[in-house]
């Protein structure tokens, strides 16, 4: 059994909607059979993705076929794009028109939106384990590419489906990004058990957002911890639908007040929230917490899912399960590699487990963090803001990214710095003059 095996059981249940057109299962195994005529069994292929009908039916596609897919998101750097390519000499790329102009004589198809572009005729040796490469959540240009097997996207798709009861009558939407673990464990989920996805692109603070909640009747969202700080400021409780059964966060830590907020919200309307905690390594979701049933658990996340386990070795969580990645890839060599990990990960998080066996984290174990999603390694920022001279000492609190410099006149230039290079939102930026010691006690050097 592999991931998308099913989809002829769905064949005239919807599958994606996108601006009012509505498409089948049957739509996507059409789609997938086209391309087969096109593309080669066993080439590896780069995804330039967005969330629309043309990227996720690409996606399922090669997962049917069984290609090897590296994916990478229509915002990447296009100097790690082209890094990228060189590094992994893919067969083909599919990208939309508008992110690139390959300008050599190469041989392309062109769909309404996107173009498929063949680069290379030879067939890679690649170990049959891996289908997907993913990069982890980096948001410093330096990202990992994390080798995932079809069964690692099996079992964990499956184990959310079963924890979270996700049935063929479902409509969901998405809200983040396909290239980002969280996003497509969400179309992974959904997609696997003949649900309907709605596409969407606006923020969950929007008004078309909710438009659409209303509107498709959704019965539940997935984001990271800083959209529900924005959907506490707009207080989203007084628009929220009843067909709203859950609620999922993940991508880092969810302020204590917030999570009150939300459980009260929650109990008000009659929906379920979910704390979930995972990594790209780990396909990516390793433990879930409900709020709404365990409240005096706050903070938790929870217990592992179904036939995982975690340890914990010198106060780091270490996980195990068959959804554990096979391994990293830094280029097309590294793809002949079958399963390094062995079905265990450390997690690089510190943290305990409470008599009732439910996990809480404490921090990092080195100095990487994660804030809205991505990871964020300080000493990268450090370093950047070196070589343009600026002294700094980068630390980090639940949900900022706390930058100490003794020159008062560089704060401004600073804070531009690194929105300007990492595209990190201004207000979770802040300059000062001193060190508050209480925000660097987890974290080592």
């Amino acid at each position: 059994m592999s991931l998308f095996k099913n989809f002829f059981s769905y064949k005239k249940n919807y599958a994606l909607i996108q601006d009012n057109q509505k498409y089948t299962y049957e739509y996507l195994i059409k789609y997938s059979k086209n391309i087969l005529k096109i593309i080669e069994k066993k080439s590896l292929i780069v995804l330039v993705s967005k969330n629309d009908i043309e990227s996720i039916a690409f996606y399922t596609t090669c997962i049917i076929n069984g290609y090897y897919l590296i994916i990478l998101d229509v915002n990447c750097d296009r100097k790690f794009f082209l890094e990228t390519i060189k590094k992994f000499k893919p067969n083909y790329i599919f990208y939309p028109k508008k992110f690139i102009n390959l300008k050599k004589n190469y041989k392309k198809f062109f769909s309404s939106n996107y173009c498929l572009c063949k680069i290379d005729t030879k067939i890679k040796k690649i170990n049959i384990k891996n289908s997907i490469i993913l990069t982890t959540s980096g948001t410093t240009s330096n990202p990992k590419f994390v080798r995932l097997s079809n069964k690692n996207l099996l079992k964990n798709s499956h184990q959310i489906i079963d924890y979270l009861n996700i049935k063929k009558k479902d409509i969901t939407i998405t809200t983040l990004p396909m290239a980002y673990s969280f996003g497509l464990s969400i179309l992974n989920t959904h997609l696997e058990s003949g649900s309907t996805i709605v596409i969407n692109n606006d923020p969950v603070f929007s008004k078309n957002f909710w438009l659409k909640i209303k509107n498709y009747s959704i019965c539940s969202f997935g984001t990271v911890p800083a959209a529900y700080e924005y959907l506490k400021k707009i207080k989203f409780e007084n628009f929220i639908p009843k067909s709203l059964k859950y609620l999922t966060v993940a991508g880092g830590k969810t302020k204590k007040e917030t999570l009150e907020y939300l459980l009260k919200t929650c109990k008000k309307n009659n929906i379920k929230f979910f704390v979930m905690y995972g990594q790209t390594e780990a396909s990516p979701r390793m433990s879930y917490f409900d709020l709404t049933k365990y409240p005096e658990k706050i903070g938790s996340i929870g217990k592992t899912i179904k036939n995982t386990k975690f340890e914990i070795n010198k106060d780091e969580l270490v996980f195990y399960g068959e959804n554990v990645s096979l391994g990293y890839a830094k280029n097309l060599n590294d793809l002949k590699k079958g399963d390094i990990n062995k079905g265990k990960i450390k997690t690089g998080d510190l943290g305990y487990k409470d008599m009732n066996n439910f996990y809480y984290l404490t921090g990092r174990k080195k100095r990487i963090s994660k804030l809205f999603g991505l990871r964020i390694n300080l000493d990268d920022i450090e370093k950047f803001l070196k070589k343009r001279k600026l002294d700094t000492k980068i630390i980090i609190n639940d949900d900022k990214i706390s930058v100490v410099s003794k020159n008062s006149s560089d704060h401004k230039k600073i804070k531009n710095q690194i929105f300007d290079k990492f595209k990190i939102n201004r207000n979770f930026i802040e300059v000062s003059n001193n060190i508050n010691e209480k925000k660097i006690t987890n974290f080592e050097k």
